[in-house]
């Protein structure tokens, strides 16, 4: 239901793996979502309060999301500070807090 809603393309570039260094390798998506720019304060994975500059829901479609990831919306790439895993009766979509 909530796919019609996703009209904002985003490329979603997911950690791959890390080379001999330990410096992180990462594959690129291409997909849909709907952005919604607005600040919000919410709790990052330590716990402390953060501002997020925008919320962008990505369809039930894409695989887990890690905090590793990464969200490039208009050539600019954003670290992911919170993920939640919404669902009804059935999985629905992602929605990521990004800074």
């Amino acid at each position: 239901m909530i796919d019609i809603y996703m009209t904002n393309p985003v490329t979603l570039k997911r950690l791959a793996s890390r080379d001999q260094w330990n410096e992180p390798t990462y594959t690129t998506t291409a997909l849909m979502a709907k952005v919604d720019s607005k600040t919000r304060l919410v709790r990052d994975l330590k716990g402390e309060q953060v501002v997020s500059s925008a919320l962008v829901y990505l369809p039930g479609s894409v695989a887990a999301v890690s905090h590793e990831d990464r969200v490039i919306i208009d050539g600019v790439e954003h670290v992911i500070i919170a993920i939640q895993k919404m669902a009804d009766f059935e999985f629905s979509h992602w929605e990521l807090y990004i800074a």
